[in-house]
Parts: C-alpha cells; sequence; structure tokens
C-alpha cells in the first residue's frame, strides 16, 4: 500500500523500519524506500517500453543524502527514459568528436571512393571544416553551422561553401548509424547557396574552331587523350590513367576505378573514328613500352597528370564533358542511354534493372552517333 510521503515521514524511516521493508510512495509510481541494516535509499522499479516487459530497479540515492523532492524529480526523469525504450543502467556511449568520426569514415569507407573524391573529402575536413574537429558531434548545433556557411560563403564563393556542408553532413549522418545524436544541424540550419549550373558545353558555332586547335597540337599524346574526352565524355582521370590492356579487340573500354571506386566500374564502347586515332597514338608511343595509352616519362605515375588550358588549345578538362553531353542530346540519343555512356548514377528504381553489359550493341550505336556529330564539325 502506498504512503503518502513527507521529508519528516522520510527521515523517521530508516529508525521507524525493521530491515528489508519498503514504503512505496504515493505521489510517483514505482518510487519507494528500502530500509537496510545501516541505512534507507529510494528506488524506482519501472518497466522498458522496448516491446520486452522487462521490469528494472534504479537506485535514485541514499536518503539521508538525497531529499524527497530530488528522489521524485530524478524518479519521473527516469520513467520518461524508461518510456523512450531506454535502461538508464547501460553505460552511454562517448560521442566522438568530428576528426574521429572522419578518420573513422575514411578507414572505413575509403576503399569505396575514387582517390580524388577521398582527398577532396579529407580537405574539407583539414580546411574548412577545421574549426569543428575537436568537437563532439552531438554538440555541434545550427548556429555553429550556419555561421560557418555564411562565412565560407564570403571567403571562398557559394559552391565551396556547400561542399564543406555536404561532407559535415555525410560525417553526421554516418556517425548517426551508431550513436544518438539530435537532428542533423546542417538539414535543419543551412539553407544551401543556389548553385548555377556551368555553361561550358562549346557550342556549333565554336566547334570548328575547337577541331582545328585540336588538330594542330603539337603533342599528339596530348591530343589524344583531348580527343578521347571529347568523343566519349570521359573524366579527365579516367582517360589520362587509360591502358591498353583496358581496349579489347572489340573497341570495348573497361574503367576500373571511375569516380566512386571500383564498385563504379563501366564498359563503354568507343567509337570507329576514335580506335583508329589511338591506334596512331600507340604507334607513336610504342618504342616507351608503355602500359598506359597516354604515356608521360617524367611524371611519377607513368601516365599524363595533368591536362590545363593552354594558348593553343584553351579548353579545360571537363569541358569536353559537357560538350559531349550536350551533343549527344543534339545527336537524338535519349536521356537514359547518355546516363549510361557517362556512368551518371540514376535515381529511377526501374534502372537498377537494367544490365549494362546487355546494352552494349546499343550503346555502340549510340556512341556512332554522338561522334558522327561532333566530327561533322571539323573540317
Amino acid at each position: 500500500m502506498a504512503t503518502k510521503l513527507t521529508q519528516s515521514v522520510v527521515d523517521k524511516i530508516r529508525h521507524d523500519q525493521e530491515a528489508g521493508a519498503q514504503v512505496y510512495d504515493a505521489a510517483v509510481s514505482g518510487l519507494r524506500i528500502v530500509v537496510g541494516k545501516k541505512s534507507a535509499s529510494y528506488k524506482l522499479v519501472g518497466r522498458i517500453n522496448d516491446g520486452t516487459d522487462r521490469y528494472i530497479s534504479i537506485v535514485v540515492g541514499r536518503t539521508d543524502e538525497v531529499s524527497l523532492k530530488s528522489a521524485r524529480e530524478r524518479a519521473q526523469e527516469l520513467r520518461t527514459v524508461l518510456r523512450r525504450g531506454e535502461d538508464p543502467r547501460a553505460p552511454k556511449k562517448a560521442i566522438p568528436n568530428l576528426r574521429d568520426v572522419a578518420d573513422s569514415y575514411f578507414s572505413t569507407r575509403g576503399l569505396e571512393l575514387s582517390p580524388r573524391t577521398l582527398a577532396w573529402y579529407k580537405q574539407k575536413v583539414e580546411g574548412p571544416l577545421s574549426t569543428l574537429k575537436k568537437i563532439p558531434v552531438d554538440r555541434i548545433d545550427r548556429a555553429t553551422v550556419r555561421a560557418l556557411h555564411e562565412k565560407l560563403t564570403r571567403k571562398s564563393g557559394p559552391c565551396g561553401a556547400n561542399g564543406a556542408m555536404r561532407v559535415l553532413k555525410l560525417l553526421i549522418n554516418d556517425a548517426a548509424r551508431t550513436h544518438d545524436l539530435p537532428p542533423n544541424p546542417v538539414t535543419r540550419g543551412v539553407r544551401m547557396n543556389q548553385e548555377r549550373p556551368r555553361d561550358w558545353a562549346v557550342g556549333p558555332d565554336d566547334m570548328p574552331l575547337l577541331w582545328k586547335q585540336l588538330d594542330t597540337l603539337e603533342d599528339r599524346v596530348r591530343r589524344g587523350c583531348w580527343l578521347t574526352m571529347l568523343l566519349t565524355g570521359l573524366r579527365s582521370g579516367d582517360a589520362r590513367s587509360m591502358k591498353w590492356e583496358h581496349l579489347d579487340q572489340d573497341g570495348v573500354l573497361t574503367v576500373p576505378s571511375p569516380k566512386g571506386g571500383e564498385a563504379k566500374a563501366f564498359k563503354l564502347p568507343l567509337p570507329r573514328f576514335l580506335i583508329q586515332e589511338l591506334g596512331e597514338v600507340r604507334d607513336l608511343t610504342r618504342p616507351l613500352e608503355s602500359p598506359y595509352a597516354f604515356p608521360s616519362s617524367t611524371s611519377k605515375s607513368g601516365h599524363i597528370e595533368y591536362l590545363t588550358r593552354t594558348q593553343g588549345f584553351p579548353y579545360a578538362p571537363h569541358q569536353m564533358r559537357h560538350t559531349y553531353r550536350t551533343h549527344a542530346m543534339e545527336a537524338g540519343v535519349d536521356f537514359q542511354t547518355v546516363t549510361l555512356l557517362l556512368n551518371h548514377a540514376n535515381p529511377h528504381v526501374s534502372f537498377n534493372y537494367v544490365t549494362r553489359a546487355h546494352l552494349l550493341g546499343h550503346m555502340r550505336e549510340a556512341q556512332e552517333a554522338v561522334c558522327e556529330r561532333l566530327t561533322s564539325f571539323r573540317s
């Protein structure tokens, strides 16, 4: 039977009751005083709302150390925890800081990322996000990330600030898989800057000049690399690191480690015109005995390391990919096929049922159509 406890009643219980006696509090369900041989303690007995119907007993404190008011307040807090399905007796995991979260993510997911992507993530942590590295991720709040985003926008521009926030959001979400964290502060506190897509594609009127500049390049190996990017839409790194062993006798190129890592490896049929041009490059570089299609005797990697704008060829490497993408649409290639050719991710569920290997013939036809349009501007 529950007792209407007061502080004076509590003070007398240890002397008035025998050891082993339990006095239930009428004000807070589950709270009781258990009398021992030398002292008495508050205890709360309650059920965890986790589907197991378990009852547990939690010591709140000794009656000569904790007042009745404090014991009741603590008991109410514990009851709330139990209703959430948590066990208050379980030791809480220490929440890691952003640096530890980043190190864990890079060590477990690093192999799934391309070296370039991994380096970009690390640069964001060591650079724009460095002021947050020592803060436990559950203490990174909305005001902090919002202020940092605004500062980075002024310093690095809209895209640089957005990129840093995306990395921060990714790392906090990864930490939330194993730790109880509040809602992601980037999602709730940051309004991303508007980013305008680059209008990089070389249009029909400028294509003849591009071809003229491309054909007059003195370095024929670099010309072959630029040509490969233009006629396939390959990213610069994939084109520069291409090996002859990646190209089979049917003219199908295997890209073993594109953006996204080895899990995103794909096959790409090359157009006949490009295969002929690559044959000339191979004859030219045969004395070097290099496994790379575009070798360099001065680079550590053994292949061309950089492709940059020059006075004779004032285009950016990724501009070739934009140009290919635009002219593919002009050539009548449908959106889904262009997505396959560029190895872009597709959010539609039905796209997961597509097997690329069974579409090489279709992709080859599309590739030839794009090549025919692009080479039509060559005088």
